[in-house]
């Protein structure tokens, strides 16, 4: 593991940090670049990356802070911002997003779908650099393993562990790839994006069983359950509008 990068004096460059920036310029700068392509408006698409940088981060720390209170109890009200300090939740993130992009586009008149399937592939592509983050922040780890590929984590208590950090970058990479080469058979706007929450929330579920979470519905984690919620609002969604697709053609 490799939490601090380097240092300038004393100032620590954190590899977490330097992983979500990477995430946002690589994905940022692909998506504006094929932008004329896919017949979107690069000034529209800089602004909406701006509001999502925006409010993915504050989406995805207050998400953290709601899920654990208690490592917040009797700390300065600062804390919550210290974005340093690790701990994003990605839904919150996406969520957050996603509602200031939709006003945006509203604001604009443009299709909010239209931009999200455009976006969807290079969201999962900086969600996989991320995760190298946590890799090297060496949090996010999974639960024991005797597998050959376990990991020992120097934050956890000295156990071979799954390295689901790493499940995660190879889940997003697939995920990047299957998107761009799906776009190809797009019949209406959404289907992207919408491809994109049901892969997502699939990954997301089946990882959890080797992360390290408490359960609060039987076996299921919070996560699992926001999952299982994606999917099947997506699923819907998709196949309602593939339907209406085929009525229209």
């Amino acid at each position: 593991m490799r939490p601090v990068l380097f240092e300038i004096g004393s100032f620590s460059v954190y590899s977490y940090g330097v992983m979500l920036f990477l995430a946002f310029a690589v994905g940022s700068y692909w998506a504006l670049k094929e932008a004329p392509a896919e017949g979107i408006d690069r000034d529209h698409l800089y602004e909406s990356i701006i509001i999502s940088i925006v409010l993915s981060m504050l989406g995805s720390r207050l998400a953290f802070v709601l899920l654990h209170p208690e490592l917040f109890r009797g700390e300065p009200w600062w804390r919550i911002f210290a974005f340093r300090d690790g701990g994003l939740v990605f839904y919150g993130g996406l969520f957050a997003a996603l509602l200031g992009v939709f006003f945006y586009c509203r604001f604009r008149h443009i299709s909010f779908l239209k931009l999200l399937d455009h976006a969807s592939p290079f969201i999962v592509l900086g969600y996989a650099i991320t995760r190298v983050g946590c890799f090297l922040n060496g949090c996010c780890y999974g639960a024991v393993t005797q597998l050959p590929w376990a990991v020992v984590y120097p934050f956890a208590d000295g156990a071979g562990r799954h390295p689901t950090q790493l499940y995660a970058v190879g889940a997003g990479l697939l995920i990047f790839v299957l998107l761009r080469k799906l776009k190809r058979f797009k019949t209406f706007e959404g289907y992207t994006f919408l491809l994109f929450l049901m892969f997502y929330g699939s990954y997301r579920f089946l990882i959890e069983f080797v992360r390290v979470h408490e359960s609060v519905l039987g076996f299921l984690t919070p996560y699992q359950l926001a999952s299982l919620a994606l999917i099947v609002l997506a699923t819907s969604v998709f196949y309602w509008r593939r339907r209406m697709a085929a009525a229209l053609s």
